[in-house]
């Protein structure tokens, strides 16, 4: 029982980096364009899709199709971002609906092309580490190391780089930030393709996991918003933090009671927690 438990853990934590690369793209997005995009989670999906077809279809290596998928989500991204939500800034209502439009548009496209038919990938690193009685497959160590070795470098950017204290800036007092020479509005647009590059990543190391359907980026999206909300809108560790939290809930959770269950565990930590700390448990001050 004890090493069921354990191994639930430790695959809730790999889980977890999934949903906290997500919230990530959700706060960061958040923070510089007062959006909450749903439409991440689109990013994600396609981000899978073409992870799936530029390795298996076109016989690229999968790390360097990792990389191009990434690229092409950042630049569908910013073109999203530029046409479409770059006119609801600072809009929650008219940001969620235009995002809920976007959703429908891009599940419509990859119904198109690559129909409802789950896809796979061939095995990109086979094997597992044995750790006592506990069997991690190798593809998960990376995906988790990956997955922390980005959120450490955008908390470090973030932290010590100019664009990164512009962008606390900008989160805490925009009018000031444009006065002290922030370019506003290529700070957004630039936020706006790294947070779809985040999910666009988290999407092609998804596809070396598990299976591909359209359907795959709605269940993340709400994990991900769930994940933000929970650690505070604004913490970049935070999310991480919110991230595993909710992985290994359903890890752990999913020993005791039904799979079916598992979208029930987010909402459980979020309602306790924000009962006592409405803000989130690593809430920052914000604009």
């Amino acid at each position: 029982m004890l090493q069921l438990v354990v191994g639930q853990l430790l695959n809730g934590v790999i889980v977890g980096t999934l949903y906290a690369i997500i919230a990530l793209g959700v706060t960061l997005t958040f923070g510089i364009t007062g959006i909450v995009n749903f439409a991440l989670g689109a990013f994600m999906m396609l981000g899978a899709y073409f992870t799936w077809y530029f390795s298996d279809g076109l016989g690229i290596p999968y790390p360097l199709a990792v990389v191009l998928a990434t690229l092409a989500i950042a630049l569908v991204g910013l073109v999203a971002d530029q046409v479409l939500f770059r006119f609801t800034r600072n809009n929650l209502i008219n940001g969620l609906i235009v995002s809920i439009g976007l959703i429908s548009v891009i599940v419509a496209i990859v119904l198109m092309v690559w129909t409802t038919t789950p896809q796979n990938m061939h095995y990109v690193l086979p094997g597992v580490f044995r750790v006592g009685g506990v069997i991690v497959p190798k593809m998960k160590a990376v995906v988790f190391g990956v997955l922390l070795l980005v959120i450490l470098f955008t908390y470090a950017a973030l932290t010590r780089t100019w664009a990164g204290r512009a962008a606390y800036a900008y989160a805490q007092n925009p009018e000031a930030a444009a006065l002290m020479g922030v370019r506003t509005k290529v700070l957004q647009a630039g936020v706006a393709a790294y947070s779809a590059a985040l999910a666009g990543l988290g999407g092609g190391l998804y596809a070396s996991l598990y299976s591909i359907t359209p359907e795959i980026g709605a269940g993340y999206i709400l994990k991900g918003v769930e994940a933000a909300i929970l650690a505070g809108i604004g913490s970049v560790m935070g999310s991480f933090a919110g991230g595993i939290i909710i992985g290994v809930a359903e890890g752990v959770g999913s020993i005791f009671l039904p799979s079916a269950y598992n979208d029930a565990y987010g909402l459980v930590f979020l309602v306790l927690i924000l009962l006592f700390k409405p803000a989130g448990l690593f809430a920052v001050s914000s604009r």
